[in-house]
């Protein structure tokens, strides 16, 4: 369950960006007893701010009250480094939606204060099915961990600014991370053969005890989210991102484990915000996230796609 909140005065926040994703922020915010200023410059995003319960909007960063207690980003992935190099010398913490940048020479230069202050939300780390795993991997419950494989496919995309690659595979790179404690090395990868190059992309890590297959796409005719953890003792599977059992194989035995249903974007907030008044920091501080970065890149790399990414047209960004 998300650890109740530590009760101290009204906490406020800045939200940068109410589109389709920023007005879940918004919600999960308001949810949580925080009052949200939101930087929203279109007329529907002024409005999902409005309707949300946002206490007020602002037509850029620098509009925004100097006496926030921190700031979420949820722009577009093009934008996110922008905009955290805009809020870091306000010297307070930041939550900014993965990837934390396409341009990962760019988040290798930010200066010595992001270690403290920039965090990145990968919501996949607070799932439940997700933290079992992780707990198990820990304990040696079923000996140790052998491999992971991963699989995000789907039909299009509804970010428009950068491939989604960018978008997606943060996401099986961080579920890793949390599971195994490390991301091996990048061992090959070769782009997704359904689509047009940067739809997506098949990957492996591997170091002398791990191996992590993963498999990324935008261009698969159905949804389908399934992670699979392998120990020594039984091989695990939470089969898709809104399951609440995960199915544990061992030998000839079949069995589910409950984990509850928890909603990850809630939980990351939460844990945001209890660091804003006074609680642990959340999850995927800024060393944390370059290793995701740096392992992107050198699948981009091997795949022979475009470092950045970027769509030759990206849009406008309207908040």
């Amino acid at each position: 369950m998300t650890p109740p909140l530590m009760q101290t005065t009204a906490t406020h926040v800045g939200l940068v960006g109410c589109g389709n994703w920023g007005r879940h922020i918004l919600r999960d915010l308001k949810s949580l007893g925080v009052s949200v200023s939101v930087v929203a410059t279109s007329p529907e995003s002024i409005e999902r701010a409005r309707s949300g319960g946002a206490v007020a909007t602002a037509a850029g960063i620098y509009e925004l009250p100097v006496d926030l207690d921190g700031y979420v980003v949820a722009s577009p992935t093009s934008l996110h480094i922008h905009h955290l190099e805009a809020l870091l010398g306000r010297g307070k913490p930041i939550f900014v939606e993965k990837p934390l940048s396409n341009d990962v020479a760019r988040v290798h230069a930010l200066p010595d204060s992001a270690r403290d202050l920039a965090f990145t939300m990968q919501k996949w780390r607070y799932h439940p099915g997700v933290a079992e795993m992780a707990r198990m991997a820990r304990s040696g419950e079923f000996g140790p961990l052998k491999g992971i494989r991963t699989k995000r496919l789907d039909w299009g995309t509804s970010h428009h600014d950068v491939d989604p690659v960018w978008t997606l595979l943060p996401h099986d790179l961080a579920i890793t991370l949390h599971i195994a404690g490390r991301l091996p090395p990048v061992a090959s990868a070769r782009p997704d053969p359904l689509g047009p190059r940067g739809c997506g992309v098949i990957a492996s890590l591997a170091d002398e005890t791990l191996s992590v297959a993963i498999e990324v796409s935008a261009a698969h005719p159905r949804k389908q989210r399934s992670i699979i953890a392998a120990f020594e003792r039984a091989t695990v599977e939470l089969a898709d991102g809104w399951d609440s059992a995960l199915h544990i194989r061992t030998g000839n035995d079949l069995l589910t484990r409950d984990v509850g249903n928890e909603l990850p974007l809630l939980a990351e907030l939460s844990a945001f915000i209890e660091h804003l008044r006074g609680g642990p920091p959340p999850l995927t501080a800024l060393d944390e996230e370059l290793h995701i970065l740096d392992s992107i890149a050198g699948i981009r790399a091997l795949a022979g796609l475009d470092p950045l990414g970027e769509n030759p047209a990206p849009p406008v960004f309207c908040g």
